[in-house]
């Protein structure tokens, strides 16, 4: 039996592939479809097999859901160590549970496919992984004839407020993590860094504020600098190793694969993407993965609602099935 593999890289077919997942350990030699972890300390490789009968796994490990007070309670403590830990902004996410048929994976995977023509849409099923579906509209990095690009991608507002401005928190927001990104390339010493926005890109139901960023690649490997990216401001926070800090002390469930690393790389090019508008699909339930970014200025009431404005980019297909 084969694990199961489907992706579509925007602008491409979709990829399926017979083979099975197996663990790395290290981000080096990557040569097809990998993914990752959050903190990176679980590195996953498709690797290509003959057998194309393929059969999904679902784990039984149920992930750890709060409800909206429970949230608020939780949300509000974690803005409140802002200042203990020197936080300047810091994405606390949650895990929200809906009922779904699993039968319906396949479907739900094209159907997503067809809604979001722009995103990085994937579908991994494995004995040691679990179902995983997902369709992220952030480019980690992509690399073309030594040319590299990524993108800082921050703030959210509902399709909703498309007239309505930006606000100072959003704009920071945003801010922190093109200045991040901007200085781990040029830690790493790429050259011709150029930048293009801040402008607004719809994701699905909601706007962000989005940067472009290219520059050229040089004699750097895809993977190290893939390494120095991640995990940016926009799914960490800003100081990162402090954020990081306070989503490890104040989350009470585990990230898993949101927010990772997926997508295919080689030697010498590269589509990778991080693992947002995602969810672990269960025997007759999905848990979506949900995070919003959270500076001095926020509002708890708000950044609820902002994750669920984040749900509808899976459930508004969800409920279509």
């Amino acid at each position: 039996m084969s694990e199961i593999l489907k992706y579509r890289i925007p602008g491409k077919e979709i990829t399926e592939l017979s083979g099975s997942f197996r663990e790395m350990k290290a981000m080096r030699n990557v040569n097809g479809f990998f993914m990752s972890s959050f903190l990176k300390d679980k590195l996953i490789e498709f690797v290509p097999s003959g057998n194309s009968k393929t059969i999904p796994f679902f784990s039984s490990e149920i992930p750890f859901v709060i409800d909206k007070a429970e949230y608020i309670s939780a949300a509000n403590s974690f803005l409140n160590a802002f200042d203990e830990f020197n936080i300047k902004k810091a994405v606390f996410s949650r895990i929200k549970e809906v009922e779904f048929d699993e039968s319906k994976i396949e479907v739900f995977f094209h159907s997503l496919c067809e809604k979001y023509p722009t995103a990085f849409v994937y579908l991994v099923s494995g004995e040691e992984i679990g179902t995983w579906i997902g369709a992220s509209p952030e480019t980690l990095l992509k690399v073309v004839d030594k040319i590299g690009f990524t993108m800082s991608l921050a703030a959210t507002k509902s399709l909703n407020d498309r007239d309505v401005k930006w606000g100072h928190k959003e704009e920071v927001e945003q801010q922190y993590v093109t200045d991040f990104i901007y200085n781990q390339l040029a830690h790493l010493g790429v050259e011709e860094i150029e930048l293009n926005g801040p402008y607004d890109i719809e994701a699905g139901p909601v706007i962000h504020l989005r940067t472009d960023i290219s520059f050229d690649i040089g004699k750097q490997l895809i993977m190290d600098i893939a390494r120095k990216l991640h995990p940016t401001p926009a799914i960490s926070g800003f100081p990162q190793k402090e954020a990081i800090d306070l989503i490890n002390f104040r989350e009470a469930h585990e990230r898993d694969f949101y927010a990772g690393i997926i997508g295919v790389a080689s030697k010498d090019s590269a589509s990778l993407y991080i693992n947002l508008r995602c969810c672990q699909i269960q025997k007759g339930k999905a848990y979506l993965y949900l995070g919003g970014g959270f500076t001095s200025e926020s509002d708890v009431e708000l950044e609820w609602q902002e994750t669920e404005n984040k749900s509808r980019t899976l459930l508004n297909i969800m409920e279509t099935l």
